[in-house]
């Protein structure tokens, strides 16, 4: 038999006896009506637990969902931010390398600026070395030819002293 329906109950006629309806007939009846409730209610039953089961499956899948959207706007965030963080380390370095090499030129061209005077300090110090050395020889040439014209006018020590008893 197909399922019952609704109607088929309302439609259903008995048939008449003395005292009323056929007794079997009703009980027969029944029975059906009674058989299709409970297989309906069974079905019912088992709809509502599946019904609940896929509203359970599908709140975890949406829970799931919204869990894996959130980890991976945290996951953006967190990587906009290491790229960020990274990109400012970078400049900080950059920066610090260029504020480094500017003070290393600083300090080089003033040791330039020292080493340069302390050149020029010792072509003064070697010109004036010169000069005194150039004075000194000078000085001893001439001592050297004034002891030579002296030596020539010079007379030996017995002629001064013949000279001094005269």
């Amino acid at each position: 038999m197909q399922g019952l329906t609704p109607l088929d109950i309302q439609k259903q006629t008995f048939a008449r006896v003395l005292k009323g309806y056929n007794a079997d007939d009703v009980r027969g009846y029944l029975h059906l009506v009674a058989e299709e409730i409970e297989h309906l209610l069974r079905e019912v039953d088992r709809l509502g637990r599946d019904n609940a089961s896929l509203r359970e499956d599908l709140e975890e899948h949406n829970q799931r969902e919204r869990i894996l959207k959130d980890t991976l706007l945290s996951a953006q965030k967190v990587s906009e931010e290491v790229k960020a963080n990274a990109r400012k380390e970078a400049e900080l370095i950059v920066k610090d390398a260029e504020l480094l090499s500017e003070r290393l030129i600083s300090q080089a061209m003033a040791r330039v600026g020292d080493l340069e005077k302390a050149i020029l300090d010792l072509k003064i110090e070697r010109r004036a070395a010169r000069n005194k050395l150039q004075a000194t020889l000078d000085t001893m040439q001439h001592m050297v030819e004034l002891d030579a014209e002296q030596e020539a006018t010079e007379q030996p020590i017995t002629a001064m002293y013949r000279a001094s008893q005269s």
